[in-house]
C-alpha cells in the first residue's frame, strides 16, 4: 500500500556551527542541540582545530568570527542569534528571510 508523505513532517536540516571552543560558542552548541529536531543534523567545527575541510567550508561561507551557524548552506548567522532555537518551519522561513548566506564579502 502507498502512503501519501505526511506533510506536517518536519523538514531536516543541516546545521554546521563554526566554534573557538569558548563559552559563547558553547551556548550556541548547547541551545541548537536542545531546540532542533531529531531529524536535524548538527555538526560542529572547532576552529582550534583547522584541518583542509574547515579551512575550506569557511572559506566558502565567508566566516570571519565564531560562532557562526550555516543552516543548510544557504542561511548564516553570526553570533548570539536574538531569537530562540525552536526547529519549525516559521523559524526556518524568518532565518531564511532575515539571515540569508549570500555572496561572501571582503572586508
Amino acid at each position: 500500500m502507498y502512503e501519501l508523505p505526511n506533510k506536517t513532517m518536519k523538514q531536516h536540516h543541516t546545521i554546521e556551527i563554526f566554534s573557538a571552543d569558548c563559552p559563547l560558542c558553547k551556548h550556541i552548541i548547547d541551545d541548537i542541540q536542545i531546540g532542533k529536531c531529531q531529524r536535524c543534523n548538527q555538526t560542529v567545527y572547532d576552529v582550534n582545530k583547522m584541518t583542509d575541510e574547515v579551512k575550506r567550508k569557511m572559506k566558502d561561507y565567508g566566516i570571519t568570527s565564531v560562532p557562526t551557524t550555516i543552516i543548510d548552506g544557504s542561511i548564516k548567522v553570526v553570533g548570539i542569534p536574538d531569537f530562540p532555537w525552536i526547529c519549525g518551519e516559521d523559524l526556518y522561513l524568518k532565518l531564511k528571510r532575515e539571515y540569508p548566506l549570500g555572496k561572501k564579502t571582503n572586508h
